[in-house]
This record gives structure tokens, C-alpha cells and sequence, in this order.
């Protein structure tokens, strides 16, 4: 889980911030060895970073001017150009980052017809993290083909570092599967690149793994924060179609998670074998393996 300053994804975070935000980052970065997970700036607060699931503040309090300065340089300096991803609450930049933003929001109908005034920028830094998926790998494959599993967690704990690493195992190596992975926010492919590899970016999680299925025969399809009833229909046909789906969702327990109706439907059909969760340790991320009915096959603590 760790970046340094030397690495582009960094450089072109900090590049986007205002000058004095820039080296109170810098400045801040260097004290935790250029570990950084992500930059945050919220209107009137001050600019912080997030290490492994702590908040670091500087002394540096963001305006509105450097709010607008930040999501403009992020923006290529083309907000109109990212208007439709801004409104569904993010900026995928050409450097490769994904940027979350809120601010107030016109409604229309039952959606948003727009974003203005941005007050909030959570700039993740990708990264890969080798190894990450080991543990995972071997209840995915087996005798009669690959089986589906659902890695689960509170936010921002590793669930799309997870399955960007079990994507990369599954699309390699000696026995190597078809895998189409559904980017809807353009993270979760992030680095990943050959093998069998075939990445649906932007698409709608839904209408992707449809086309994937349709049009690519996968062996496995990938999605990273299934909810709702839309998703689940989705993976129900992938699931019929003979494809083995590998997802995400959000949750802070397995009781929480199996109370959810989409998710405890996909669960007692058994199309998720094996459920994962994903729990901070300090530094580290711990894993625990269950089986559909919530026994512990195995613990990482």
C-alpha cells in the first residue's frame, strides 16, 4: 500500500494542488516515508493526507480559490469535458487518477442535472500491491472451472487493490482464464495489462458484464461495489450464463452484509463460494475467508 514522491501517480496528484497546499503535502509526506493513500481537501478545512487508514492534517486551510485552482488542473482544465463524471461524483484524470468530489448539485427529475461549487476533492493515488491476492487466489480456481467470491469491507480498506491483484493472478500464469473486468470508475483495471485480459472501462456495471458475456466469453467477469437490485440481476445472468463473478460490496460486518436483500439472494443461490473481508490491522490489511454460510476457513490476524 505504499507510494513514494518519485512515483507518477504522486508527482501528478501533487502537481494539480496549489503551491502552498503542494508543500505542506510534501512536507507531511516526507515525515511517514512517502506513504500516501490519499490527498483530501475539503472548503474551509485543512488539507490532509490519508496513510493506511489515518487522517494526517497539515496547517494549511483550503479556499475556494484553491479548490477551483485543484479540480481545474485536474480537469486538464476542461471542467465541461468531465461534467458527466463529475455528476456521479468523480474526475478520472489522463494521468490515471481518481479523483471523488461533492459539492451542491442541481437536481433533475430524480437524478442531477449538474455539480457546481465543488468543496470536496479526495484524490486517490493508485497503486498495485503485489501479493495482495494470494491468499484469495487458490478458492477461485478449481477442478471444474473458477468460482465466484465476494471480498467485502467498510470504504477504503482494499477491496479494488484486492481484486485488481486477483484479476491480474487469474488473466496469467500457467493456467490462465478469459477475465473481463468491469471499470465502471476507472480504477479497478488501473496498471493491469495482457494476459487474458479484456477491461470494459466506463462502462455501467449492469450493462457491462451483459456485453462482456455477450460478446467476449469470459470465464470470469470482475466487478468492484455491486449494489442494488440492477447489479444483482447482472450477476444472476452471468451466473446462469456459466460465468464465474468475482465483486466487491460494502459492508462493516458480514451480519450487516447478508442482511442486505441483494446481496443474501447471491449468497443463498451460491453464486459468491467464498466471501472475503477486509479488516485494518494497523498498517496491514487483514483477511477472512468464509464459505457461503459464514464459516471461517481462514484468518490473516
Amino acid at each position: 500500500m505504499t507510494e513514494t514522491l518519485n512515483n507518477s501517480p504522486m508527482a501528478a496528484a501533487i502537481a494539480c494542488l496549489p503551491l502552498h497546499i503542494r508543500d505542506a503535502i510534501r512536507a507531511v509526506i516526507g515525515l511517514y516515508g512517502g506513504v500516501c493513500n490519499e490527498i483530501r481537501l475539503s472548503l474551509g478545512g485543512q488539507a490532509y493526507i490519508t496513510v493506511h487508514g489515518l487522517n494526517i492534517l497539515t496547517p494549511e486551510i483550503c479556499t475556494k480559490e484553491d479548490i477551483k485552482e485543484t479540480v481545474s488542473a485536474l480537469c486538464g482544465h476542461s471542467l465541461y469535458a468531465h461534467s458527466d463524471t463529475i455528476r456521479e461524483g468523480f474526475i478520472f484524470t489522463d494521468s490515471g487518477l481518481r479523483v471523488g468530489v461533492c459539492g451542491r448539485a442541481v437536481p433533475k427529475g430524480n437524478g442531477i442535472e449538474l455539480v457546481r461549487e465543488i468543496s470536496s476533492v479526495s484524490i486517490r493515488i493508485p497503486h498495485r500491491c503485489i501479493g495482495a491476492a494470494d491468499l484469495l487466489y487458490p478458492y477461485v480456481i478449481a477442478p471444474d472451472g473458477p468460482h465466484g467470491m465476494l471480498v467485502w469491507s467498510a470504504p477504503g480498506v482494499g477491496k479494488t487493490t484486492a481484486l485488481r491483484e486477483l484479476a491480474s493472478l487469474l488473466s496469467r500464469g500457467d493456467t490462465p482464464y478469459r477475465t473481463a473486468i468491469i471499470d465502471t470508475r476507472f480504477e479497478l483495471s488501473e496498471g493491469l495489462s495482457g494476459g487474458l485480459l479484456d477491461v470494459f472501462s466506463g462502462y455501467p456495471r449492469a450493462i457491462g458484464m451483459e456485453i462482456a458475456v455477450r460478446t467476449m466469453s469470459p470465464q470470469i467477469v470482475i466487478c468492484d461495489e455491486i449494489a442494488g437490485e440492477e447489479d444483482a440481476a447482472a450477476v444472476f445472468k452471468c451466473a446462469s450464463a456459466g460465468v464465474a463473478v468475482i465483486a466487491s460490496a460494502h459492508s462493516g460486518s458480514i451480519t450487516d452484509l447478508i442482511k442486505r436483500n441483494d446481496i443474501n439472494l447471491l449468497i443463498e443461490a451460491s453464486i459468491f463460494k467464498t466471501l472475503v473481508g477486509l479488516y485494518r490491522c494497523g498498517p496491514t490489511v487483514c483477511k477472512k475467508i468464509t464459505n457461503a454460510s459464514g464459516e471461517v476457513i481462514l484468518c490473516s490476524e
